[in-house]
């Protein structure tokens, strides 16, 4: 009897072992069969400022700099609801080389020889003030221009598809592909 006492709980034990082993098991199919799409789920491929200034003179196109802190709750928000959007993820990668750089950030930064923490490349050279700040570069690092705070995706896309377009240079006369000026 009292082997009957000892066995009963161990035979309890043992089958919620098993039990939630199984379970476990089938959380890892279950991701095993996800879409790869919802595992590996797209986002704007940002990069550091040095490092997007080269890639931009390199691949001819032209810079979204993304101004912004840790602390911002607007940073956060453009990031939760509008940098996730398939369609604005699409059009950064595919027309801009994305830059992201943190305004309290102590990091140094090497442009072109010149040594520069992301905190003073956001307030001297750029003057941002307030977060979120988004500035437009041309492949040269020509500062185009400037949008400031939270933007509801149609906007960004608005001012993604003006640069993109090269809407801002009223001398173009051909069509981005070409990337060719009249008169040349």
């Amino acid at each position: 009897m009292r082997q009957a006492r000892l066995l009963i709980p161990l035979l309890l034990f043992v089958a919620l072992f098993a039990l939630t082993a199984g379970s476990k098991e089938n959380k890892k199919t279950e991701q095993k069969q996800l879409p790869q799409k919802e595992i590996n789920k797209k986002e704007i491929e940002w990069m550091a400022y040095d490092i997007g200034l080269e890639k931009a003179k390199a691949e001819e196109k032209h810079v979204f700099i993304d101004f912004t802190t840790k602390w911002c709750g607007w940073c956060n928000k453009m990031d939760k609801d509008v940098f996730s959007k398939p369609e604005v993820i699409d059009m950064v990668n595919t027309n801009f080389v994305p830059v992201k750089v943190n305004g309290d950030s102590k990091r140094e930064l090497n442009v072109d020889g010149y040594k520069i923490t992301e905190k003073n490349l956001t307030r001297r050279e750029f003057g941002v003030r307030g977060f979120p700040s988004y500035w437009f570069l041309k492949s040269d690092g020509t500062k185009l221009g400037v949008i400031r705070g939270y933007k509801k995706a149609g906007d960004m896309m608005q001012a993604f598809e003006f640069v993109k377009d090269y809407k801002y240079d009223s001398t173009r006369t051909d069509t981005p592909d070409k990337k060719e000026k009249s008169g040349n």
